[in-house]
């Protein structure tokens, strides 16, 4: 993991907390020109000794749970910005339109950036991570994840900002950079070649070929894939400690190079590709951004598809299921 310089003194202490709780360490460091470099994440202490020298933003996407509380100098840009239509939803979205989006939220690409989600819970982590890879592939560089997300900040006793946020835009010109991501095409001659690791980052149930999302045309896994679920890198809504994620990378054999993540949409996904790309800084990991729903829909070869008999007895249980929740 990278090490995040500081320039508050009262980040030392914070950094001397969080190495006591097993956390991701941070050094407090002032750099020449007085430059931040964040880690990959942040911890709640850390982010409260830079408030107003980072940008933060905020990706929940209800506007009214934003003004009635949120970290002081965050800007909101809802997760749905950074996805694709239901039919796709882990489908790229517009360049354009994004770009637009960004701008007017003031952001800029070359200061540090922390993205913040809710923080309810290890699924709710991988918005935040499709996020920064989001940013990252636009050619945001110097970027984090707040641990915990907003509701961790606000549990850790730190004061909200309240009401409306009406940021100075700023004029951003911005392109997509595909060294973090695998299209179907890509996934597709991996597959043939035989190179690298096909990594689906779903719960088991999925990986069986029990389960499927929405938008998918039927259960199942790439050809050849391996699985490991994204929760095991998480103690309920908090990314595991530094030296934990090692332990949990170097124990499954998850150190492999050229290794594509993905799973329904891109978002589980997105938080294994997160931990082995940045945080595991394992060389070569890509995303596959529009992950089974794509595939599946695309009619193109899959492993552990369940029979004729037993996709219709899991399509009656999945429309018993919907019924009851």
């Amino acid at each position: 993991m990278r090490t995040l310089k500081l320039l508050a003194a009262s980040a030392t202490l914070a950094s001397a907390g969080a190495l006591a709780n097993g956390l991701p360490a941070v050094d407090s460091v002032a750099l020449p020109g007085d430059r931040i470099v964040l880690a990959s994440v942040i911890q709640a202490p850390e982010l409260e000794a830079l408030l107003g020298s980072v940008q933060i933003v905020d990706i929940r996407g209800d506007k009214d749970a934003f003004e009635a509380g949120h970290i002081p100098g965050a800007v909101q840009i809802g997760y749905g910005a950074f996805r694709g239509p239901k039919t796709n939803p882990g489908a790229l979205p517009e360049l354009n339109a994004l770009t637009q989006a960004l701008g007017a939220a003031g952001l800029r690409a070359d200061a540090p950036l922390v993205v913040a989600h809710f923080g309810e819970n290890s699924t709710d982590f991988g918005a935040a991570a499709r996020v920064y890879w989001t940013f990252k592939s636009l050619g945001f560089e110097n970027l984090s994840i707040l641990n915990g997300g907003t509701k961790g900040y606000l549990a850790a006793g730190f004061e909200a900002a309240k009401g409306a946020v009406s940021p100075v835009a700023s004029n951003l010109e911005l392109t997509f950079n595909d060294q973090w991501y695998a299209s179907t095409e890509t996934v597709k001659a991996r597959i043939d070649s035989g190179q690298g690791r096909l990594l689906d980052s779903r719960t088991p149930a999925f990986y069986a070929g029990e389960a499927w999302h929405g938008a998918a045309k039927k259960p199942g896994i790439l050809p050849g894939a391996d699985n490991f679920a994204f929760t095991a890198f998480f103690d309920e809504a908090s990314l595991k400690s530094q030296a934990e994620v090692n332990k949990i990378v170097a124990a499954n054999g998850l150190d492999q190079a050229q290794t594509v993540s993905y799973c329904n949409t891109g978002h589980w996904a997105a938080t294994n590709w997160f931990v082995l790309s940045e945080v595991a800084q394992i060389p070569e990991v890509t995303l596959y951004a529009e992950s089974m729903v794509e595939w599946s829909n695309a009619e193109l070869p899959m492993d552990n598809v369940p029979g004729a008999a037993k996709f219709a007895l899991l399509k009656v249980k999945k429309w018993a299921d919907g019924l009851i929740n």
